[in-house]
């Protein structure tokens, strides 16, 4: 079959009529699309061929004795890549959705680790350092595994390789990223002798991350390009879990900071004042007389920091106390007196 008849078109047809021929059959027999790959690279020989001035008036004049010398996709074991960057006028807006390999950049795993903040911590905001461990891309390579490229021969260039599997209810076929070389179409011809090809190596790292103020217990930071590098691709990122310890005076709910402040009988009979500690600096509470025990006081914009979507703070909560009356339970005899003589007030 000559290529005219590969891409459906007469002798005579222009190059847009090739073209718009070409992008028909490459949408039809695309690999990703169920079609096959064998026509998938046929049709792109054919339209490489029939584009170009010059080699459409060899082929016309040659036929098929020279295919072998026109930079044939089969003869030359190009790869899926190399045909989207050829051809990448053709594809426009690539109607074979992800699969350009250009956009599939490999990359590294995430991963997570978690850190614990105190509540003074969170409420001023802070530089941690956290030390992990990662795959870090090979110095002596530069994380490309070695030098020197070769057609993958699992694959044969294409990235993907086609598996077929007989099961009781039918056959099963599928297209997978090819093992052998990562779904890149390539193989390293000499590996590195540092990372023994694998183009990355274990490393501690430590690294300074910067807590907003307010951040939340079970946030989640994420830092871009600190994950796991793949080789020949990027890094993955480093998702940084916030774990809130529990604060002996002060219990978070929101933005507002709860706390449980003490006072005798006789101040909750005649009032008084009472000052508390707080991440502001001293509190002064004015206690009114005649407070009953677990009486709620609410003292706003003396809360935690309201940590906003850029990270910025964007309010403030409120502190939320209660005030419990302490009964004495020993009583020495001159203090049992005084509350018999109370008891005879009412």
């Amino acid at each position: 079959m000559n290529y005219y008849d590969i891409l459906g078109v007469t002798k005579d047809a222009s190059v847009d009529e090739i073209k718009k021929a070409y992008r028909k059959k490459a949408v039809e027999h695309h690999p990703d699309k169920g079609g096959d790959e064998a026509k998938f690279r046929e049709a792109a020989e054919a339209y490489e061929t029939l584009s170009d001035d010059n080699k459409r008036r060899e082929y016309d004049m040659y036929g098929g004795s020279r295919r072998s010398n026109g930079g044939g996709f089969q003869a030359h074991g190009f790869s899926m890549e190399d045909i989207f960057s050829r051809f990448g006028d053709v594809f426009g807006g690539n109607p074979f959705g992800n699969f350009n390999p250009r956009a599939q950049q490999k990359r590294g795993n995430d991963l997570r680790v978690s850190l614990k903040l105190s509540l003074e911590e969170i409420f001023r905001g802070s530089i941690k350092k956290v030390k992990y461990k990662r795959q870090n891309a090979c110095s002596n390579c530069n994380g490309q595994g070695g030098h020197g490229e070769k057609t993958c021969q699992g694959c044969n260039g294409f990235g993907r390789r086609n598996f077929t599997q007989h099961t009781p209810f039918g056959t099963i076929s599928q297209t997978m990223g090819c093992n052998d070389c990562g779904g890149s179409g390539k193989q390293i011809s000499n590996r590195c002798n540092s990372c023994n090809g694998h183009g990355t190596h274990d490393k501690e790292e430590i690294v300074d991350i910067t807590i907003p103020r307010g951040v939340m217990n079970g946030m989640t930071l994420n830092l871009q390009g600190h994950g796991n590098y793949a080789k020949g691709g990027v890094s993955g990122d480093l998702h940084v879990h916030i774990e809130e310890i529990p604060h002996d005076r002060f219990k978070r709910e929101g933005n507002d900071l709860h706390t449980d402040v003490w006072i005798n009988i006789s101040d909750a009979v005649l009032g008084g004042q009472k000052e508390i500690e707080t991440f502001y600096g001293p509190q002064h509470l004015a206690i009114l007389p005649g407070t009953e025990s677990g009486k709620i006081i609410k003292v706003h914009g003396k809360g935690m920091p309201q940590m906003g979507s850029n990270g910025n703070t964007v309010g403030v909560g409120n502190l939320v106390i209660k005030l419990n009356v302490f009964i004495p339970k020993n009583l020495n005899e001159e203090q049992t007196k005084i509350f018999e003589s109370l008891r005879n007030l009412e």
